[in-house]
Formats: C-alpha cells, sequence, structure tokens
C-alpha cells in the first residue's frame, strides 16, 4: 500500500519484481494484479460506498458549516417505490465563502470545467471570485453529468438564486469557452460582460504559434 501510495502507476511487473526482491517471495502476475486492485481501492476508497454517502457527507457539510447551500438533483425513477434513486447532479456552495463573497464582493467570476476520473465519470464546475488581495476566491463547485448548456445553465440559476442576483446583475465572467458556458450565460445573465481566459487563448493558439516571442505577444 505504500508503494501504491507513492505511485499510483507502478506496472503490475515492478511490483513482482519487489516482492521477490524484498520478501523473496514469487507470486504469479494475476494475483499480483488482484493485489494492487485491493490496495488502490483501500487508499482511495470505494466510489460505490461513497456516492452512498452522499447525504451524510451533505448533513455535515450543514452542520460545520451554517448556511450552506446544497442541491441534489437524481435521474428520473420509473418505479415510486424504490429506495434509492441513481445520482446526477449536486451544487455546493459553503455559507461562510457565501457570506463572504455577498459582503465584499467583486462583481467577477470565473468558470471552469473539469473531467472526473474514476468508474464514474463526470464533469466539475467551479466558480471563483477574487478576493481584496488579488488573490483565487472560491465561491461555488458542482458535479455534472457533462459539460453542456444545460448543465451550466442549471449551475449558473443555483448561483444566481444563492446570492440573490436579479436578472440584470452586470457581473463580468471569464469562461474557458467550452461547449455551451456563452449561451448558458447569456440565457441566465443577459446583462453580463464576457472577458476569456487568456492561459485558454494560449492553450488554444500555441497549436498553431508556439514559441515565447507569440506568448510574449499575447
Amino acid at each position: 500500500m505504500n508503494q501504491i501510495a507513492a505511485n499510483p502507476n507502478i506496472s503490475v511487473s515492478r511490483l513482482q519484481e519487489e516482492l521477490g526482491r524484498k520478501y523473496e517471495l514469487s507470486v504469479t502476475k494475476m494475483k499480483t494484479f488482484r493485489t494492487k486492485l485491493k490496495a488502490t481501492k483501500k487508499i482511495e476508497g470505494d466510489f460505490k460506498v461513497q456516492y452512498a454517502s452522499l447525504r451524510d457527507y451533505v448533513m455535515e457539510l450543514h452542520r460545520t458549516n451554517p448556511g450552506t447551500t446544497v442541491k441534489f438533483v437524481v435521474e428520473p425513477e420509473c418505479n415510486p417505490h424504490a429506495p434509492t434513486r441513481i445520482f446526477k447532479r449536486i451544487y455546493v456552495c459553503l455559507g461562510p465563502l457565501k457570506e463572504g463573497f455577498k459582503e465584499c464582493r467583486r462583481e467577477l467570476l470565473g468558470l471552469d470545467g473539469a473531467f472526473m476520473k474514476g468508474p464514474y465519470p463526470g464533469q466539475m464546475l467551479t466558480a471563483v471570485g477574487l478576493d481584496p488581495n488579488n488573490g483565487i476566491y472560491p465561491l461555488a463547485y458542482g458535479i455534472v453529468e457533462a459539460e453542456n448548456k444545460g448543465s451550466w445553465i442549471w449551475f449558473l440559476q443555483c448561483i444566481k438564486d444563492d446570492l440573490d442576483l436579479p436578472d440584470h446583475a452586470n457581473f463580468t465572467f471569464i469562461p474557458d469557452r467550452q461547449k455551451g458556458i456563452i449561451p448558458a450565460i447569456t440565457q441566465v445573465f443577459p446583462a453580463a460582460e464576457h472577458r476569456f481566459c487568456v492561459r485558454h487563448i494560449w492553450q488554444n493558439m500555441k497549436l498553431q504559434w508556439r514559441g515565447v516571442a507569440f506568448k510574449d505577444c499575447l
């Protein structure tokens, strides 16, 4: 477990060599593979068990962070008497961060999405602002099934309700230009300004124009 924790990408053959060298054990490749799976599961936790504990996690967030907003969406269930529901989306905005943003907010929010790894793929959406020292101020995050117009509208609507923002709120948003995000902002905040993230512009630009000179010009 210590070896896998230090190097999660260690190969099965390398583990076999380590076992043979350190403990003088001859272990089959399949047994080593199964052992690595068990060790990885202990280190990272069982994804299914963690999703099943989601409501306990939410209750703990409410207990330790008063004023926290959490919104769940589950998949439609044909059988209304089914004891469980399949997770679809969640939105989280911690109470202290929300109140701090309301008190001295700067009307600027950066939006981004990131892929989630593991057996249950999805996207993590984030919204961050700027504090008085121009440092990143995390505001809210959500986990959705995919990064598209529908999921962004839902996420932005949650933020809008949470911060009591009017339809004509003139926030400036800095998105990563992912699919659906710009029309979603236009729909939820029609008076908002748009500014694109320079880092993402450079990531796209350097596919064709590489080098420090082009970067400096940008």
